[in-house]
């Protein structure tokens, strides 16, 4: 029976339909048998007539947009889910999530670091907009990984989620305004690279960007579903989230 993943994005899903479609393709063709993913969004409206890069750099919406999510991740629970993925660079309250469920947790920031540490020396994180890069550089202190991330940075001109979908059919110029910043990484010590940004991040994985020079790029999404299923597996051997300190169950 295949292991069973719930991806939860921080995107009006309905509105970015090729995203979704995106993380579906990609899941199918690198799990295969091994597990299903199921990829749900926030609902349309959420963020009014901003996109989610706009609206979350306010702690105030931060909060009230993305607190239901504490909700989503007992509900997986509920369902029989085996894992959930939390699919945004800013981990919204990933701490209280664990609290919540015994099911692993995993974010996309926490993955692709702990697997770039295995990869590479120093870590370049690279967002879609300067509001998503200020976010991940506070998730990589809670991780306390700094001494292993070499900078967080965006590519110029910064994009939202809506111009980036509107180039997935045509991502040259993304591409470029990438690689040009990885190369600007690289040549101060970056090793690897993290597209730190789930849209941009699946237009990367969907084109099959996984070098740029010499350095590695991750694919976040490979890195979070493995990594979902290494911790489903020691779960399952009785190994799971300590309840001592930081995670600790009321």
């Amino acid at each position: 029976m295949p292991i069973r993943i719930w991806h939860q994005s921080v995107n009006e899903l309905s509105r970015i339909a090729a995203y979704k479609q995106g993380i579906e393709r990609h899941a199918g063709k690198f799990l295969g048998a091994e597990a299903d993913v199921h990829v749900q969004g926030l609902p349309e409206g959420t963020y009014g007539r901003l996109s989610p890069s706009d609206a979350l750099g306010n702690a105030y919406t931060y909060h009230r947009v993305l607190s239901p999510l504490i909700e989503m991740a007992v509900e997986a629970e509920r369902q029989g889910y085996d894992a959930f993925v939390l699919g945004s660079f800013s981990e919204p309250f990933l701490r209280e999530m664990r609290t919540a469920v015994d099911i692993p947790v995993v974010s996309l920031t926490e993955a692709a670091l702990l697997v770039g540490c295995s990869l590479g020396s120093h870590i370049g994180l690279i967002s879609n907009a300067p509001n998503v890069a200020y976010m991940t550089r506070l998730s990589v202190a809670k991780h306390h990984l700094e001494a292993r991330v070499l900078d967080v940075t965006a590519i110029s001109p910064g994009m939202d989620e809506y111009e980036l979908i509107a180039a997935r059919d045509d991502p040259t110029k993304l591409v470029e305004a990438f690689t040009r910043t990885a190369r600007e990484l690289i040549a101060r010590g970056a090793d690897v690279i993290v597209p730190a940004e789930g849209v941009m991040a699946e237009i990367f994985a969907h084109q099959g960007l996984q070098r740029i020079d010499d350095a590695t790029v991750v694919d976040v999404f490979a890195a979070a579903w493995s990594h979902a299923l290494s911790l489903v597996r020691l779960r399952r051997a009785g190994i799971s989230t300590s309840r001592a300190w930081l995670y600790r169950r009321g």
